[in-house]
């Protein structure tokens, strides 16, 4: 059994792919902690009803119904009394008698949070909807058996016999460097995607909590080794676990009936925890998002750059190699390079960057891609095949 779930993992972790980190870190990582969210905030049962008023009526079915209207309604705490002591001048804090004058902060929220943080982890996954999308499994075509799962198992035929792979690949990448040139920035666009969709679910759920979600966290934090006796609870503020409601009914005799009731909201002792880890976690998502995009910038802006990155990926004698590449390339086909550095085994790598460096001399010899592309490639100059293509030694420029 152990074996059998050693190899699944083994087989999950090398599978081709064309993302990096930053990626992961949104449409996985991030939307996976959205969806365990979700089910923590529905789950009533661990910490009992969901909200709980205090009626004066000894009535369960009376108290069914003030616990609905006071869930569905919301209820309010009194800014004024967030700053008075608790147990002394106020039971809890933000609850007591207001006065006229006085602004309240109505919370009806906590009911929308489920649908809320589903939402927004859908839409940290649309990224990456879109790039499988447009790719559809083009480069785990494009790269074939040389990944590095198709020879870490026991099956090393492959690993020994990958010349015509390596050749089939060559001539893929110099056919995507003459005719295919968006498929890079197609993924720079989903790139784009991540970082502008974490702003906005940040200042979305800034504007969801009322405006009190841009400092939440460090608030928190700031308070979290003062006296509890004698501190003001962010979280208290923004997620009240003791709140107000005003009901209205009728009384026997017709009358209306005002009554002021006192409400416990079990559900916000989860949202207030959920929620600061949210603001830890979106602020370190948008810092890494926004230093990566800098990176991506300065990738496509700078050719010398790209290649100072890619020759920073392979052993010293391939260096050269890629100097040779690089002349003329394009940012399309560096990222294409990069993807299948990060996928292919260095070794095998090494060989696929000698011979495609081959291949672009012997192009730029011969002036005619078609030939490439069809294989119509002449031997060496006295009959002799230097590597797959037969580039002559005197066509190797360092």
């Amino acid at each position: 059994m152990f074996k059998a779930l050693s190899d699944v993992k083994l087989k999950a972790e090398v599978k081709p792919t064309v993302d990096n980190i930053m990626c992961r870190l949104h449409y996985r990582y991030t939307y996976l902690q959205y969806m365990v969210f979700v089910l923590l905030c529905t789950l009533y049962d661990a910490i009992g009803e969901k909200i709980q008023c205090l009626v004066d009526i000894d009535s369960d079915s009376y108290a069914d119904v003030v616990n609905n209207y006071c869930f569905i309604m919301g209820t309010f705490t009194v800014d004024r009394l967030h700053e008075k002591q608790v147990g002394v001048q106020v039971p809890h804090p933000g609850v007591g008698p207001p006065e006229p004058d006085d602004e309240l902060t109505f919370h009806s929220y906590y009911q929308w949070v489920p649908f809320v943080l589903f939402m927004q982890g859908i839409l940290f996954y649309v990224p990456h909807w879109i790039w499988k999308t447009w790719e559809k499994g083009l480069f785990r075509a494009v790269i074939q058996n040389l990944s590095i799962r198709d020879y870490l198992g026991d099956n090393l035929g492959r690993y020994f016999k990958r010349d015509k792979e390596i050749k089939n690949l060559c001539l893929y990448v110099r056919y995507h460097r003459r005719n295919d040139k968006s498929w890079a920035y197609k993924f720079f666009f989903c790139e784009a995607l991540y970082v502008v969709n974490v702003f906005c679910i940040f200042f979305f759920t800034d504007w969801f909590l009322g405006g009190q979600f841009l400092t939440y966290g460090s608030d928190v934090i700031q308070v979290a080794g003062m006296d509890p006796e004698n501190r003001t609870d962010p979280m208290a503020f923004v997620f009240p676990r003791m709140a107000k409601c005003t009901f209205k009914s009728f009384g026997s005799s017709g009358t209306i009936q005002i009554r002021d009731v006192m409400c416990l909201i079990a559900t916000n002792i989860i949202n207030e925890k959920i929620f600061v880890y949210i603001w830890v976690w979106l602020v370190l998502l948008m810092t890494v998002s926004s230093l990566w995009m800098l990176y991506r910038l300065l990738t496509i802006l700078l050719p010398f750059f790209r290649k100072f990155v890619l020759q920073t990926q392979v052993r010293e004698p391939v260096r050269t190699d890629i100097a040779r590449i690089m002349r003329g390339a394009s940012v399309s086909e560096w990222y294409l390079l990069m993807t299948l550095c990060s996928n292919m085994e260095n070794v095998v790598f090494s060989e696929f960057l000698r011979e495609y460096a081959n291949l672009v001399d012997r192009v730029a010899y011969l002036g005619d891609d078609d030939d490439v592309i069809n294989g119509n490639l002449p031997k060496g100059e006295k009959g002799e095949d230097n590597g797959i293509w037969g580039v002559r030694e005197d066509l190797s420029v360092e």
